[in-house]
């Protein structure tokens, strides 16, 4: 017994001594590396993700961005203030910093002019014009083609600011393919009515899918300013149409009534507001007549011969026209477009300057009033 409690003493007091050694020396468990947080925006034009949701200082984070909407791109990711670095088309990185990170995207429209399946037509405007005070029907018409025939089109149009094009201003008709109401569509217009629209810059965003029996899938995007009347600077052509009337002359003119033969020409992509003449009117005074044109490059131009009476009555003949030359002028090709050309009742010039000669036939029906 004598022996045994001395050695558990000495037991006892070496424990002791170790211990305020240990505590001496300052040495206490290691803590943990404090996380912070990888905060990602919500959107409906870009998904983003991160390889992680909370991160210690030094980390490298990977992001993925993908975009929703082919109109869009997207030009920046910060990590707050910091700018990520770009690795790959969708993917971004950054050094985890000693605080909770934001990211932040950025994002721009791309103008798109044309896809695989769908494309502006070349008279397509980027300007158009608010309507005067009392031009109460002013409208602008913005066309589209398809690369391929589209059964039974299916269309989303969005205007990116609707205080200066509310999509309600905004209408969307498709021309058939058999030239009637059939399900076959070649393409289309945009309508938008010019009186509820304000000054300032928007975009369309225009996105078409085929309703049935096929594939189509099409987007493109155009950036349009409203400005006001007459301030759309057109480019224009100085370009002239001679018409032989020889074959319905002595018939309207000369029957001593007094009757003039009056030859009115217009542009069918007309552009409300534009600082050009749009229609001219010019009274036949002989069997030859030629008229000079302001021509709006890529628009179509539709023309009429109009026999005018006395008493204001007229007798219409329209678009009865023999062109003189299948080939006007000197083109750039081989294909038809590539020609000054008048071809289903609309006339078109490939180069400033250049005239075309049309013959007037005697209308199918003399009574076409």
């Amino acid at each position: 017994m004598t022996k045994t409690l001395p050695l558990t003493l000495a037991i006892c007091i070496l424990c002791l001594i170790t211990g305020f050694a240990l505590v001496g020396c300052g040495e206490t468990p290691p803590s943990q590396p404090t996380e912070y947080k990888i905060i990602l925006p919500e959107s409906t034009i870009y998904e983003i993700t991160a390889n992680k949701t909370t991160a210690e200082k030094d980390a490298i984070i990977t992001l993925t961005a993908e975009i929703s909407s082919p109109a869009y791109e997207i030009t920046e990711v910060r990590a707050n203030d910091v700018v990520c670095e770009k690795t790959s088309d969708t993917t971004y990185t950054f050094t985890m910093p000693e605080a909770d990170v934001t990211i932040t995207v950025a994002t721009t429209i791309k103008e798109i002019a044309s896809d695989d399946d769908i494309s502006w037509a070349n008279s397509a405007t980027n300007q158009i014009a608010k309507a005067r005070d009392g031009d109460s029907f002013a409208s602008q018409t913005i066309k589209f083609e398809f690369s391929e025939n589209i059964n039974n089109p299916q269309y989303e149009l969005i205007s990116t600011d609707e205080n200066v094009i509310p999509n309600d201003a905004m209408s969307v008709s498709f021309v058939a393919a058999d030239g009637g109401s059939g399900s076959m569509k070649t393409g289309g217009s945009i309508k938008i009515d010019l009186t509820k629209v304000n000054f300032g810059t928007t975009y369309l965003i225009f996105n078409v899918k085929a309703g049935s029996m096929g594939y189509a899938d099409g987007t493109i995007t155009k950036k349009i300013e409203v400005v006001e009347f007459g301030q759309i600077n057109v480019t224009t052509w100085t370009n002239t149409i001679n018409f032989d009337l020889s074959r319905i002359y002595d018939d309207y003119y000369n029957l001593g009534t007094g009757i003039a033969i009056t030859v009115r020409d217009s542009d069918a992509d007309y552009i409300y507001g534009a600082n050009y003449e749009n229609r001219v009117d010019v009274t036949a005074e002989s069997e030859e007549v030629s008229v000079e044109i302001e021509y709006v490059p890529y628009h179509a131009y539709q023309v009429s011969v109009m026999v005018t009476e006395p008493n204001g009555d007229y007798y219409r003949i329209l678009a009865e026209f023999v062109i003189n030359d299948t080939i006007v002028g000197s083109g750039t090709g081989d294909n038809e477009e590539d020609f000054n050309r008048y071809l289903d009742r609309e006339l078109y010039f490939v180069y400033d300057g250049a005239s075309i000669d049309l013959t007037v036939l005697p209308p199918a029906n003399q009574n076409n009033k």
